[in-house]
C-alpha cells in the first residue's frame, strides 16, 4: 500500500496520531493512501488530470494571447476590441469553472474536507502540496480576471490586468507541470516513473487549451475578426501537437524499453484497449487535429475549426485514461 508518494507501508499499520492505514483512506498531513490496483485511483483523478490540464492550458493561452492583443503600439477596430473583450470574458469563466470542477474532483478523490484542508493547514514538502497551492493561486487569479472582464471592473485594468496575466501564465505553466509530475513522481509505478509523461503532459494541456479557446472563439459575436486574428493560435496548436507526438513516442519507447512496466504495456497493447489507444489517443488526440489544423492554415479556412476542437479535446481525455489505466493495474 502506497502512502503520498513513492512512501511504502503495510496494510494494517499506524500512521501519524493514531491513524490506521487502510484501503483507500487518508492519513493526516495531507498525505493519501493510494490503492494502486484499487477503486480510489479511478474516473475522479484521470477527470482531474483531464479537467486540469485543459483549463490550466486555457488560462494561458487566453492570458499570454491577451498581453499579445494589447500590447504597446497595438491598434485594433472597435468590433474586434469588442470581441476580443466578449471573448476573455468567455474563456476565463469557462476555464476558472473547469479548474474548480477539477479541484472539487481533486477533493472527492482525498476523502473528507478535513484531508483536504490538511493540505494547507499542516503543509509538507511533497507534490501533492505544491500542486494543491498552485490550483488554489490559479484559481484566484483566474477568478480575477473572469470578473473583470464580465463586469468591466475598473481597479483591473491596465498595468494590474497585465500582472494578473503574467501571473496567469505562471501558474497555468505550474498547474500543467504538476498534472505530468503528480504521476511521474510515483516510483512504484515504473510505467510513470518517467521524465517523458512529465513533459507529455504539458503539452497535451496547452494542445486542450488551445482547443477549448478557439472552439469558444468559434461561437462569440464576430467570431470571424477573431478566428482570424487566431491564426498564429493555429501555428502554435501544429507545433504542439507535433511536439506531443514525439513526446509520446518517446513516453511509449521507455516504457517497451522498461522490463518493470511490460504488464502496463501489455494491458495498452491488449484487444480492449488497443482501440482506444490508437484510435482515441494518436488518431483523435494528435493525427486529426494536425491533419485540420494544417488544411485550415493552408486553405485559409476556419469552419473545420471546431471539430477539431472537439476531437482533440477527446484525445486528450483518452490519454489520460489510457495512462491512468495501464498505470494501476
Amino acid at each position: 500500500m502506497t502512502v503520498g508518494l513513492g512512501m511504502t507501508v503495510g496494510a494494517g499499520m499506524t500512521v501519524g496520531a493514531g491513524m490506521t492505514v487502510g484501503a483507500g483512506m487518508t492519513v493526516g498531513a495531507g498525505m493519501t493512501v493510494v490503492n494502486f490496483g484499487g477503486p480510489l485511483f479511478d474516473t475522479l483523478v484521470i477527470l482531474y488530470l483531464f479537467l486540469s490540464g485543459a483549463a490550466a492550458g486555457a488560462l494561458f493561452v487566453m492570458s499570454a494571447w491577451s498581453l499579445a492583443f494589447h500590447r504597446k503600439g497595438q491598434t485594433h477596430q472597435y468590433r474586434l476590441t469588442r470581441a476580443f473583450k466578449s471573448l476573455m470574458a468567455r474563456c476565463y469563466t469557462i476555464g476558472l469553472g473547469a479548474l474548480v470542477f477539477s479541484m472539487l474532483c481533486l477533493l472527492w478523490d482525498l476523502g473528507t474536507p478535513e484531508d483536504a484542508l490538511s493540505l494547507f493547514t499542516k503543509p509538507h514538502a511533497t507534490v501533492i502540496t505544491f500542486g494543491a497551492y498552485a490550483l488554489l493561486l490559479e484559481m484566484l487569479v483566474g477568478m480575477a480576471l473572469a470578473l473583470a472582464n464580465l463586469f468591466d471592473l475598473s481597479a483591473i485594468t491596465g498595468r494590474m490586468r497585465k500582472v494578473l496575466e503574467v501571473l496567469c501564465c505562471l501558474c497555468s505553466l505550474a498547474v500543467m507541470v504538476y498534472t505530468g509530475v503528480f504521476l511521474a513522481s510515483n516510483a512504484s509505478v515504473p510505467f510513470w516513473n518517467t521524465w517523458a509523461l512529465v513533459a507529455l503532459f504539458p503539452f497535451s494541456s496547452l494542445s486542450a487549451g488551445i482547443s477549448l479557446v478557439l472552439l469558444i472563439d468559434y461561437f462569440i459575436k464576430g467570431q470571424t475578426l477573431l478566428l482570424r486574428a487566431a491564426r498564429p493560435l493555429q501555428k502554435a496548436h501544429v507545433a504542439f501537437l507535433l511536439t506531443e507526438a514525439a513526446l509520446l513516442a518517446a513516453f511509449l519507447a521507455i516504457a517497451l524499453s522498461n522490463p518493470a512496466a511490460h504488464k502496463s504495456v501489455a494491458l495498452l497493447t491488449s484487444p480492449n484497449l488497443l482501440s482506444t489507444s490508437a484510435i482515441g489517443v494518436v488518431g483523435m488526440g494528435v493525427v486529426i487535429p494536425f491533419l485540420f489544423e494544417a488544411y485550415t492554415l493552408r486553405a485559409k479556412e476556419c469552419r473545420t475549426i471546431p471539430l477539431s476542437d472537439v476531437v482533440c479535446l477527446f484525445g486528450g481525455l483518452c490519454l489520460r485514461y489510457v495512462i491512468v489505466l495501464c498505470g494501476v493495474h
